[in-house]
C-alpha cells in the first residue's frame, strides 16, 4: 500500500495470563501498511548508499529519544516489581523520533519500544515511517517500519566485514541475541559474505530461543547456525556481534581473540576492559560519532561519560572515526582488533522507505508530477 490510509484500529492484545497484573492501556493499536519482504542484499546496498550520502553532505538527520525511568512504568503495571527476567534484560522503554532528509525526500520514523511487550505476545519494538516530498513537504506514504528498522540495522554486519575483514577468506561469527535484529543480521551476512562464513554461533539468555533461532536460520543459510550454551567458541570467532537487550556486558574482555572485530548493536553489553584495550591497541569506530556520543546509552559512550568525559570530545585523541567517513574513503581494511558501535542513523530508514515508495509508484517524485499535471 502507498498513500496515507491506515488499517482499521484493532485491539489484538491477548487476554493477560493470571500471573500478570491488570494493565491500564491507553487504547487500541493502529496498524499502518507493511511493505513486502525486504531483500537483504538490496537493503545492504541502500545502507551503504545512505552512509556515503552522509559523507557527501547530501543526507543528514537527527534522533530524539525519550526514555523515562522504570518507576513510571511500574505505576502503569500496578505492580511493585517487574518479572524476574528483567534483572538481566533492560526494559529499554523508549519513544524515538528519527528525522532525516536527502536530495529528494524527507522522512520521519517513530519508534515505540518496551521489552515487557514480550510477556503480552507483542513485538518489543514497533516503528512507523512517514515519507515526504522534500520540496513541498507533502506526505507521500506511511509504512510500518519495524522490519525496515531491523533490516537496516542488520546490514551493519556486512559493513563491519567490509571494513575490517575484507582480506580474510573465511571466518566464524559469534552472535549474542536471537531477536529480530539478529535474524536480519544473519540474512545480511548470507547475502553479502555467505561463502566466506564457516559458522554462526548464537547464544541467548534463553537456550530454547537460541535453539529455535538456529534451526530457523540454518534452513535459510549456506553456513550452519549453531546454538551454544557457553562461550567456548568465542575466542576463535573473528566477528562478534552483540544484538541483545542485556543490562550488563555479555562477555569477558579476555575471551575476545586478538584479531577479532566486535560489532556492538545493543546497550551496555561490551566490558570496559575491552574498550580500553581497543582504544590503546586497535581500531574504534562508530556508525556516527556524534550520534553515539549524544545518545550516551551504549558501552563506548558510557565508558567516557562515566569518567566525566565525552566520546565526541575524545574522538580526535583516540582517532575514532565514523563509519560513513571510512566507507567514503574506500581505503584498505582497518587494523584489528576493532570495535564498531552503531546506534542506527535516521537516513538509513529514509533510503529504504524511498526505495519501497519508488518501486511501488514506478516513478520518483510522484507528487511533483501530479502537481505539474
Amino acid at each position: 500500500m502507498t498513500g496515507l490510509g491506515l488499517y482499521d484500529p484493532t485491539l489484538r492484545l491477548p487476554a493477560a495470563p493470571p500471573a500478570l497484573p491488570p494493565l491500564r492501556l491507553a487504547g487500541a493499536s493502529v496498524e499502518p501498511p507493511r511493505p513486502a519482504a525486504l531483500d537483504p542484499a538490496h537493503v545492504g546496498r541502500l545502507v551503504r548508499t545512505a552512509l556515503k550520502a552522509v559523507a557527501a553532505g547530501t543526507a543528514y538527520g537527527e534522533k530524539v529519544v525519550l526514555q523515562p525511568g522504570e518507576p513510571e512504568l511500574l505505576e502503569l503495571l500496578q505492580s511493585p516489581a517487574l518479572d524476574s527476567r528483567f534483572t538481566q534484560e533492560r526494559l529499554n522503554w523508549k519513544l524515538s523520533a528519527l528525522v532525516s532528509v536527502n536530495e529528494r525526500y524527507g522522512g520521519v520514523k517513530i519508534v515505540g519500544s518496551n521489552a515487557y511487550n514480550r510477556l503480552l505476545n507483542l513485538p518489543r519494538s514497533r516503528s512507523t515511517i512517514l515519507l515526504f516530498d522534500k520540496l513541498t513537504m507533502q506526505p507521500l506514504a506511511v509504512y510500518d517500519g519495524t522490519e525496515i528498522s531491523a533490516a537496516r540495522t542488520g546490514a551493519y554486519a556486512s559493513i563491519a566485514v567490509d571494513l575490517f575483514l575484507a582480506g580474510l577468506p573465511s571466518f566464524a561469527v559469534f552472535l549474542f541475541g536471537a531477536g529480530a535484529v539478529a535474524e536480519k543480521l544473519v540474512a545480511d551476512l548470507q547475502a553479502h559474505h555467505g561463502p566466506r562464513i564457516t559458522a554462526v554461533y548464537v547464544k541467548s539468555r534463553t537456550p530454547e530461543r537460541a535453539a529455535a533461532f538456529a534451526a530457523e536460520q540454518s534452513a535459510r543459510t549456506a553456513f550452519p547456525v549453531i546454538a551454544v550454551a557457553d562461550q567456548d567458541r568465542l575466542p576463535a570467532c573473528r566477528l562478534v556481534v552483540t544484538a541483545s537487550n542485556a543490562r550488563e556486558p555479555v562477555f569477558d574482555a579476555a575471551s575476545i581473540g586478538p584479531e577479532a572485530v566486535v560489532l556492538h548493536l545493543g546497550g551496555d553489553e561490551t566490558p570496559p576492559a575491552l574498550i580500553r584495550s581497543m582504544l590503546e591497541h586497535g581500531t574504534v569506530m562508530c556508525d556516527d560519532v556524534h550520534s553515539v556520543s549524544h545518545r550516551n546509552s551504549q558501552s563506548l559512550a558510557l565508558y567516557f561519560s562515566r569518567a566525566g568525559r565525552s566520546l565526541e570530545a575524545e574522538a580526535g585523541r583516540y582517532q575514532i572515526l565514523s563509519a560513513w567517513q571510512a566507507l567514503a574513503g574506500q581505503c584498505a581494511a582497518w587494523r584489528r582488533p576493532a570495535l564498531l558501535t552503531c546506534v542506527g542513523l535516521p537516513v538509513l530508514d529514509l533510503y529504504v522507505a524511498q526505495s519501497i515508495h519508488e518501486t511501488l509508484t514506478g516513478s520518483p517524485r510522484a507528487v511533483m508530477g501530479a502537481a505539474a499535471a
